[in-house]
C-alpha cells in the first residue's frame, strides 16, 4: 500500500509523490527529504509499484514534484516513463523527475525526451537532493508562470460573481500556464477590468505582480516610473530608484488605462519589451528582466491604432491574447447575481433584496459605471434599508433619472405589486421621514402575511426574524397613524 502523510494544503510545503519498486529506496528518499538543513517540510506520498502510484495520483488534491523510478519492477509492465502521461493528465503543473542509479546521459537524454523536467540520481546525498529540488523549482516555476495554490486559490470564481467572470476565471489558469506573455482587457468603465487583474494577482500570489495606473501619472514621469533611475540623473533623484519593469521581473506587470501612454513612452515600452531588458535614467548598465504585460483599456486599442493614436507594433506584442468584457446591460442575466453578491459582500451585510426592487435594477441601462455603478446603487440602498431588506425606496433618484425611456416610477411599482402608495410625499405633498415609511411597509407586510397565513405575532415575528417586543412596538405605532 501506498505510504501517504495526512497533510492539508499549505504553500510552506513541498508534497511529493514518489513511486519506486524498493521499499528501502522509498525509506531512504524519504528521510532525506525530511531531514534537511533548509528546514524544509515535505508530505511524501510513496509508492511501490504503478499501480498504487495511479490510485494515489487520482486522489491527491495537489502535488508539488512527482519523483519516477525509471525501471520498475516488470510484473506490472509499467515503467516510471510511462506513467509522465498519467502524471501529466492529473496534475498538469507537477514538476516530473526521472530516478534512476544510472546516470549516464543516454539515461538522462531518455528521461528528458519523454516528458520529465530534470533527471535526478539515487546516488545523491540528502542535502544535495533537496537543493536540486530548489534549484528546479525555482527554474521550472519561473519559465511556466506557476505558484503554490492555498485554499483560497482553488476556486477564483468564490470572491466574485456574474458568469463572465466565473468564465475568465477557469481561464486564468490556462493562460499562466501556457506560453502567453501578453493579455489585453479591453471593456468599459466598471466592466471589471480590474477585477480581472485581481483575479491574476489572486492566482500567481507568489510571483511579482506589479501595478501601474497609466492614466494616472503625468507624461514626462511615465519612463522613470517604468525603467527607474539612478541618484542624480535628473533634479530631485536623490536616490536610485528601481523601474516597475525591473520590479516586475519574473512575473507579471499591470498597464491599467495603457491607451494613455505618450508615443515617447510607448516607443520605450516597446523597445523593453523586445529586449527584455531596461536601462534606468541616467544609467549605462542594460538589466535583464522577464516580465509578462496585462494591459487594460476602455477604449478600442485596435481602433486607435487604425487612426494612428496608437503605436501597431506595441498593440501587436500586448495582445497576445484577448478578454472582452461586454457592459452590464449585454448581459442583464448576470444582473441578479452580481446583486445577490454584492448584498452577501457589502459592509454591514449580509443584506436582502425585496423582488420589486430587484426587478427594478435589473431593467435600468447601467449606462456610465456598469458594475460599479450597481454596486455603488446598492451601497446607497443600504443607507435607507428595513430590518436589513433593500427596498425600491432606497434607490437614488439620479439612477432611476439616467434615461427618459428608463425612467421608473416607483409609485406604480409600488402598486403593481400590492404595496400601499408611499413613495416621498404623503397627500400634503410634503415628505413622508423614513421612520412613516416604515411604519407603512411594516403594516402593509403584516396584512398580508396574516392575511394568508392567519398566524400569530410570534409566528410573525419567528418569520421575519425581529423579536416579539419589537414586533409589538411596531404594531403600536401602526395604530397611532
Amino acid at each position: 500500500m501506498a505510504i501517504k502523510h495526512q497533510y492539508h494544503l499549505d504553500k510552506d510545503v513541498f508534497y511529493v509523490i514518489h513511486v519506486d519498486d524498493d521499499i528501502l529506496e522509498l525509506r531512504s528518499f524519504a528521510r532525506n527529504l525530511q531531514v534537511n538543513k533548509n528546514n524544509l517540510k515535505f508530505a511524501i506520498t510513496s509508492c511501490l509499484n504503478g499501480t498504487e502510484f495511479k490510485n494515489s495520483l487520482t486522489k491527491l488534491k495537489f502535488v508539488d514534484f512527482v519523483i519516477l523510478d525509471i525501471h520498475l519492477s516488470e510484473k506490472e509492465n509499467i515503467t516510471g516513463i510511462s506513467l509522465v502521461k498519467e502524471v501529466k493528465k492529473f496534475h498538469p503543473n507537477a514538476i516530473i523527475l526521472m530516478s534512476s542509479n544510472l546516470d549516464d546521459p543516454s539515461t538522462i537524454l531518455q528521461s528528458l525526451r519523454a516528458g520529465a523536467d530534470e533527471f535526478i540520481s539515487k546516488k545523491m546525498n540528502n542535502q544535495n537532493l533537496v537543493e536540486k529540488l530548489l534549484l528546479v523549482r525555482t527554474t521550472i516555476f519561473n519559465k511556466r508562470g506557476i505558484i503554490f495554490l492555498n485554499k483560497k486559490d482553488e476556486n477564483l470564481s468564490k470572491k466574485f460573481s456574474g458568469e463572465t467572470i466565473k468564465k475568465i476565471s477557469r481561464r486564468i489558469p490556462q493562460i499562466v500556464h501556457s506560453a502567453i506573455t501578453s493579455v489585453y482587457i479591453e471593456g468599459e468603465s466598471g466592466t471589471g477590468k480590474e477585477v480581472v487583474a485581481e483575479l491574476f494577482e489572486d492566482y500567481i500570489k507568489e510571483l511579482p505582480f506589479v501595478k501601474m495606473n497609466c492614466g494616472s501619472i503625468a507624461p514626462n514621469l511615465v519612463e522613470s516610473e517604468l525603467f527607474g533611475y539612478v541618484k542624480g540623473s535628473f533634479t530631485g533623484a536623490l536616490n536610485n530608484k528601481v523601474g516597475l519593469l525591473e520590479a516586475a521581473s519574473g512575473g507579471w506587470l499591470f498597464l491599467d488605462e495603457v491607451a494613455s501612454l505618450s508615443d515617447s513612452a510607448q516607443i520605450a515600452l516597446l523597445r523593453a519589451i523586445e529586449n527584455q531588458e531596461v536601462t534606468r535614467i541616467g544609467d549605462s548598465v542594460a538589466r535583464k528582466i522577464n516580465v509578462r504585460f496585462i494591459a487594460a483599456s476602455n477604449v478600442s486599442l485596435s481602433e486607435m491604432v487604425q487612426e494612428g493614436k496608437f503605436r501597431n507594433d506595441l498593440w501587436q506584442r500586448l495582445c497576445e491574447t484577448e478578454i472582452l468584457l461586454m457592459p452590464l446591460r449585454e448581459r442583464r442575466n448576470e444582473i441578479p447575481d452580481l446583486i445577490y453578491f454584492f448584498c452577501r459582500t457589502m459592509r454591514g451585510g449580509p443584506y436582502q433584496i425585496e423582488e420589486t426592487a430587484l426587478n427594478v435594477l435589473c431593467q435600468l441601462p447601467w449606462f456610465e459605471g456598469n458594475v460599479r455603478e450597481l454596486r455603488n446603487c446598492l451601497r446607497a440602498m443600504t443607507e435607507h434599508h428595513v430590518n436589513k431588506i433593500l427596498t425600491p425606496l432606497g434607490i437614488p433618484e439620479r439612477i432611476l433619472m439616467k434615461s427618459k425611456d428608463n425612467y421608473y416610477s416607483l409609485n406604480n411599482k409600488i402598486e403593481n405589486v400590492g404595496y400601499i402608495k408611499l413613495f416621498y410625499k404623503n397627500k400634503s405633498g410634503e415628505y413622508y421621514k423614513f421612520e412613516e415609511l416604515e411604519v407603512q411597509l411594516f403594516e402593509k407586510i403584516f396584512e398580508l402575511f396574516n392575511s394568508t397565513n392567519k398566524k400569530s405575532i410570534s409566528e410573525f415575528s419567528k418569520t421575519f426574524g425581529l423579536a416579539r417586543s419589537t414586533v409589538q412596538i411596531k404594531i403600536k405605532k401602526m395604530n397611532q397613524q
